[in-house]
């Protein structure tokens, strides 16, 4: 019977201790996959973070900006674009190129509906050249603009000089030098003898 009772004794200590290893490892476990998913969600934020530093949130300004420039003839050396509003703005684009041509196509309320040619002496293009030199033209922002308000008409400029082609998207709140610059633009272009393209 001592014998029995001391067998006994014994393998409920084996099975507690075995109980309690097995315990030690479940916990032990349960540590583990705890930091293993730690580290992952530490390092899934990392990555979100490095994301969105490297993303770029829409900007509707800029991507009207890059859509102007694609638009805009690769022999051109001077544009002025005016765009639509709710009311009475004149639509039109009036391009110039390399060799003196111009291109004037009118939509809505200018005095020239469609398309008209012309041609410009090289003296035009130095005055418009030497006034934008005068204004400041080629160190003005890229745009001018605020999203949240709209109904707005767009006035868009671009001249070439040697560093390249500078474009200027004057929607809102533009300085008094652009606004110069884009009615030079227009008066200069005044006296040319247009002829509609058929």
């Amino acid at each position: 019977m001592k014998t029995t009772i001391y067998l006994f004794t014994i393998l409920l200590a084996l099975n507690a201790c075995k109980g309690k290893k097995e315990v030690m490892t479940t916990e032990e476990k349960a540590k583990t996959e705890s930091a293993a998913q730690e580290m992952t969600d530490a390092e899934r934020e990392a990555a979100i973070v490095e994301q969105m530093k490297n993303e770029k949130f829409p900007n509707e300004s800029e991507d009207y900006y890059a859509m102007v420039e694609k638009e805009i003839p690769v022999d051109a050396v001077a544009r002025i674009q005016r765009t639509a509003c709710f009311g009475r703005c004149p639509i039109y684009t009036m391009t110039v190129y390399e060799d003196g041509r111009v291109e004037y196509f009118g939509k809505n309320f200018t005095p020239r509906v469609g398309l008209w040619g012309g041609k410009v002496s090289p003296d035009v293009m130095e005055n418009l050249m030497n006034y934008a030199n005068e204004v400041g033209y080629f160190e003005l922002n890229n745009i001018y603009d605020k999203e949240a308000i709209t109904d707005l008409p767009s006035t868009i400029t671009s001249l070439l000089n040697p560093e390249g082609l500078k474009t200027v998207v004057n929607r809102f709140d533009a300085p008094e030098e652009l606004r110069r610059f884009e009615q030079y633009f227009d008066q200069l272009f005044n006296e040319v003898d247009w002829t509609e393209v058929k």
